[in-house]
């Protein structure tokens, strides 16, 4: 009995750490989220002509995560909100995303003009 209760509390212990998993522990690659920040629902974002598609991203809300092969801190999008389709093409390319979680924060202006936020979750 003296070793049953010490050898119960180091199992319950060790299934607790293990059992332990950040959001972040088994990525592959970088992985890229978009939070709609305007007021018009995005029936679909596409990032990178024909690479993935984020589709139904309510206004106000966020899509779940992609994971991408390789991936830039601003990247080429065509979004369908509402009855309106926005172009954005980035004035630069940065070096690829190191493998992590980040969002892409996109607004619409009153005058239909992209903002484009960049955030590391």
């Amino acid at each position: 009995m003296k070793m049953f209760v010490p050898s119960l509390i180091f199992l319950t212990l060790v299934l607790v750490i293990a059992s332990c998993d950040d959001r972040d522990d088994n990525l592959t690659g970088p992985n890229i989220r978009i939070q709609n920040l305007s007021s018009q629902n995005f029936s679909r974002v596409e990032v990178r002509v024909d690479t993935l598609f984020f589709e139904n991203v309510s206004a106000d809300g966020f899509s779940d995560y992609m994971e991408f092969e390789v991936a830039y801190q601003q990247d080429t999008l065509r979004i369908e909100a509402d009855s309106t389709v926005i172009n954005f093409v980035p004035d630069s390319i940065s070096s690829p995303l190191p493998i992590g979680l980040y969002t892409y924060q996109l607004d619409i202006d009153e005058d239909g003009e992209l903002t484009f936020n960049f955030r590391i979750d």
